[in-house]
């Protein structure tokens, strides 16, 4: 029996071994494009019989492990694609290429590309790998997963690439490899946008909300059709084309400021500004009165954590058999920003001595509202004959609020808590707006031989500051001639400014490019002419009134005693209209080319030389006697370039290029204005000279997969007559102005490295530039002689150029799980120090410190078209801080917020706290 039950036991036992022993393999494989071979992440993947699915991950691969056996259907499906099925048997380990059809790829003889494809970041390395020019691109995709909120902050991911902050902490202009922003300019779907700023050309990129791009492009490089006045570099922002099919995406979110929920918010009744200056608004005859003065707009209200909003909206789609395309985009935020700031300027004393006279502690209030609108209607009236309209609209508003206390640091100080305390506050609103409308034409003609392509533009864009109000009281807690021992001062009101600024630029330009391609000697090229013609006009309206207490018995100045218990006078009733600060001017810009594009064996070169005439003319409001009251500026800059392109093979580029470039002087910097800024009296500069560069780039390029690559890079650039802000002696004692000058010539070389890698889930995203440059300029120092006399002595100092930082990284860990829908992403952006601001004193230029910036966000996709995101800026509470690099000299009291043991002084630390966002996404594409 026992023999027999053990029998049977084994028999039933044999079909389980088997099972558990029965081979398995592995199936794994790579989700393609059909044309574009990059990898399609998130495509699904599934097995019906096994009823197994796999989801393809960052890298574009996916993997079925401990498959049995046999013959299988192996289905694959992603959005905006053909499914496709197959059969596979499985008796080994299997790796599959599943390469799918782009459903948009051919609608007719109308080519059209999907709105996923143009938006993603295969697309974007292959248009940095397929372009004539040294170009780094951020796709939309990129962008919407980034922390980012604004043009400008996504600028500051890019290689070479750093941005300088506005006085609310945010991105607001970049400088590309070193360069300052006024050696950049800035595009909109490739044609040039004036610049709203009331003393520069260069464009401020925070006024631009990100969401509304499809990509950024960064040419590093100019080809002979591109506008020659970018030494640095060009930011075109391309916006969204209209899609195949209907396209919406939609979101909304709010959060906080840190500081904000810290420390509350102060914020002014912006209503209360007056939009006109008396002169202004009631002619030239009229002299103002107390009463033309508002003080509600100096009432501060203190407010608890007032909670940022956000709302984009993008709807696109295609009608008349997809002749005709629209696609209308929105975004507004309502933004809240405080922070706290230390500003303590040194001066120069005899002997070479760093004196620290004022210490200000500083409160901000910023409330931010962005606006963005653009509209694009693109039409095919053939496949030969295209037209477009594209109208865009970006407005940014800023109320701001500082209070600030400045405590006199030399006597009567004798320590903290004593010393004379000079009290302001500030309210200033500006507005800023940039209106572009664009229509263009893309036309073929001999048997497509003949390409012509066309634009005329309009463009406006406007700054107004009204009502700039400031007021100041003093006082303090120090000893006097009156008495030996410390007391409290009465607090007294002091003069004060009104100030209106409104300017605005106005283009109208037009573009037209030919291109004939033919064979000569079986070489295949192109041969390209165009030109372009701009007329710029400019309009810059300033009125100053100065506000001055009623004094009382005998002089004696009046007590403060709040904002709407003192009277001043108007001491100068007529406001200030006859100053270089109102002004006119022109500008008409003629442009010409001729560009040829060939390919021999697998070396690609475009080569060309452009021409660029520059007419100025400016009337300011000077009394005709009056030196500089009118002017005029013309110059002619011919410019050649070529790029080399050596494909070696499929993957990878070599590149070499050489071009030459300008950069001109702002309409503002040659008017021969003069008045007292914000630290200093500035100044304009007739005599001011255009920069010129001659500029070598030489990279390599390797893209082993489509979304992933391996940028190595040198470049360098001579510049003649750089344009710079410094300090000129006015030869009275030792007064001086800041203003623009050409110091000398200089040199800019550097290094760029790009990694970009993905496993599985998993990506590093990284990129570093080294960068050196060189100017000298004579500087002044002295040295105590003869029991205490200064002797002045001149030495020569080599410095950066202002702006340029020696090293500039950025890396990016992420993590994204198609079959869960997860994005995650942790970025560090790192600036070096740098100059912001160059003394005319040897050893005291002005050095922003070295910062260090993490951010994080993350999205989570669910119910098939909605996703929640999150975004944290400045994670770490990183600070803004500029110092010199020379120890302050020794005091007899103690300064606040110096380590007097340490060998350079603190100038200024911002300290901007961290953001919050949380928002819901809603995306609809079919």
């Amino acid at each position: 029996m026992h023999l027999r039950s053990l029998l049977v036991l084994s028999l039933l036992s044999i079909p389980q071994i088997a099972i558990s022993q029965q081979v398995t393999h592995n199936v794994k494989g790579t989700v393609t494009d059909k044309q574009s071979k990059e990898q399609l992440i998130g495509a699904i993947i599934t097995i019906p019989e096994l009823k197994k699915n796999a989801v393809a991950k960052l890298d574009g691969t996916f993997a079925f492990e401990r498959i049995p056996a046999g013959t299988y259907h192996v289905r694959c499906t992603y959005v905006g694609y053909q499914a496709i099925d197959t059969v596979i048997t499985v008796n080994k380990n299997i790796d599959l290429t599943l390469p799918l059809n782009n459903q948009s790829s051919a609608l007719g003889e109308v080519v059209v590309k999907g709105k996923q494809d143009a938006e993603s970041e295969s697309t974007a390395k292959r248009s940095e790998q397929n372009a004539a020019s040294v170009m780094n691109i951020i796709s939309a995709r990129a962008i919407q997963l980034s922390p980012d909120l604004t043009v400008a902050n996504v600028l500051q991911r890019i290689s070479g690439v750093s941005i300088e902050r506005s006085s609310s902490g945010e991105g607001r202009y970049a400088i590309i490899r070193g360069m300052d922003q006024r050696y950049n300019n800035t595009l909109v779907n490739g044609i040039k946008i004036p610049s709203p700023d009331n003393k520069s050309r260069f464009v401020p990129l925070d006024i631009f909300p990100s969401e509304l791009v499809e990509r950024i492009e960064v040419n590093k490089t100019l080809t002979p059709n591109m506008e020659a006045d970018a030494i640095g570099g060009t930011v075109n922002m391309v916006m969204k084309n209209a899609p195949d099919k209907l396209y919406v995406n939609a979101s909304a979110a709010t959060g906080f400021s840190q500081t904000v929920l810290q420390d509350g918010f102060n914020a002014f009744p912006v209503g209360a500004i007056q939009k006109s200056s008396p002169y202004q608004a009631k002619g030239p005859d009229y002299s103002a009165t107390p009463d033309d003065f508002t003080r509600d707009n100096l009432n501060y209200t203190h407010k608890k954590a007032p909670a940022n909003a956000m709302g984009t909206l993008s709807i696109g789609d295609r009608f008349f058999k997809d002749r005709l395309g629209i696609m209308l985009g929105g975004s507004y935020q309502n933004l809240y920003r405080s922070y706290k700031s230390i500003f303590n300027p040194g001066e120069f004393q005899e002997g070479g001595l760093l004196y620290v006279k004022h210490a200000n502690q500083r409160t901000y209030s910023s409330h931010l509202i962005r606006t963005g609108l653009n509209a694009k209607i693109d039409f095919n009236i053939n496949p030969k004959h295209k037209l477009a309209l594209y109208s865009a609209y970006a407005d940014f508003q800023d109320a701001q609020a500082r209070l600030t206390t400045d405590t006199l640091m030399p006597a009567p100080r004798t320590g903290y808590g004593t010393g004379q305390v000079w009290n302001f506050g500030r309210s200033k609103y500006q507005r800023q707006n940039i209106f572009s409308n664009t229509l263009q034409g893309n036309h073929s003609i001999l048997d497509d031989r003949l390409k012509v392509d066309w634009s005329a533009v309009y463009s406006k864009a406007t700054n107004n500051i009204p009502d700039w109000a400031e007021y100041e009281y003093d006082g303090g807690f120090y000893a006097d001639g009156t008495s030996p021992e410390p007391y409290k001062h009465t607090d007294v009101a002091t003069n004060f400014h009104r100030m209106w600024w409104k300017n605005s630029d106005r283009d109208f330009a037009g573009y037209l490019n030919l291109t004939y391609s033919n064979k000569a000697w079986d070489v295949p090229f192109d041969l390209s002419a165009g030109g372009m013609y701009r007329d710029k006009h400019r309009d810059n309206k300033y009125d100053n009134y100065e506000l001055r207490p009623v004094p009382g018995p005998g002089g004696a100045p009046q007590p403060w005693n709040g904002i709407y218990n003192f009277n001043w006078t108007v001491f100068n009733p007529k406001g200030s209209p006859g100053e270089a600060n109102n002004y006119r001017s022109n500008e008409r810009i003629t442009a010409g080319y001729l560009m040829l594009k060939f390919v021999v064996n697998k070396l690609e070169t475009t080569a060309g030389v452009r021409a660029e005439n520059t007419d100025q003319d400016y009337d300011t409001d000077l009394p005709v006697t009056q030196e500089g009251k009118t002017g005029t500026i013309s110059y002619m800059d011919v410019l050649p370039s070529v790029n080399f392109k050596y494909i070696l093979n499929k993957h990878t580029n070599l590149r070499l290029s050489y071009y030459a470039a300008i950069s001109r002087p702002a309409f503002f910097e040659i008017v021969p204005y003069n008045y007292d800024g914000d630290q200093f009296t500035e100044k304009g500069n007739p005599h001011l000279l255009h920069t010129t560069s001659d500029n070598i780039d030489l990279r390599y390029e390797l893209f082993p997969k489509s979304n992933e690559q391996i940028l190595v890079g040198i470049f360098y650039k001579a510049l003649k007559n750089p344009i710079e802000y410094g300090f000129e002696f006015t030869g009275q004692q030792n007064q001086k102005v800041y203003m623009p000058g050409n110091y000398g010539n200089a040199n800019n070389f550097g290094f760029e490295f790009v990694y970009e890698k993905y496993i599985g889930n998993f990506g590093i995203r990284a990129n570093y530039t080294y960068t050196n440059s060189k100017i000298t300029t004579t500087k002044l120092t002295s040295e105590l002689v003869n029991g205490g006399s200064p002797n002045k002595i001149y030495l020569n100092e080599s410095r950066p150029l202002q702006g340029q930082s020696a090293h500039i990284a950025n890396a990016a860990l992420l993590y994204k799980n198609a079959k869960i829908g997860l994005d995650f992403q942790l970025a560090w952006q790192y600036t070096g120090k740098r100059i912001v601001l160059v003394s005319p004193y040897y050893g005291f230029d002005n050095w922003q410190k070295g910062m260090n910036l993490f951010d994080l966000s993350a999205e989570k996709r669910f119910a098939k078209h909605f996703a929640v995101f999150a975004k944290i800026q400045n994670l770490l509470d990183a600070k803004y801080e500029v110092y010199i690099d020379k120890a302050p000299a020794k005091n007899d009291t103690p300064i606040p917020f110096q380590d007097m043991s340490a060998s350079r002084t603190l100038v200024q630390r911002d300290q901007y706290g961290q953001n919050y966002l949380l928002g819901l996404r809603f995306i609809l594409n079919k």
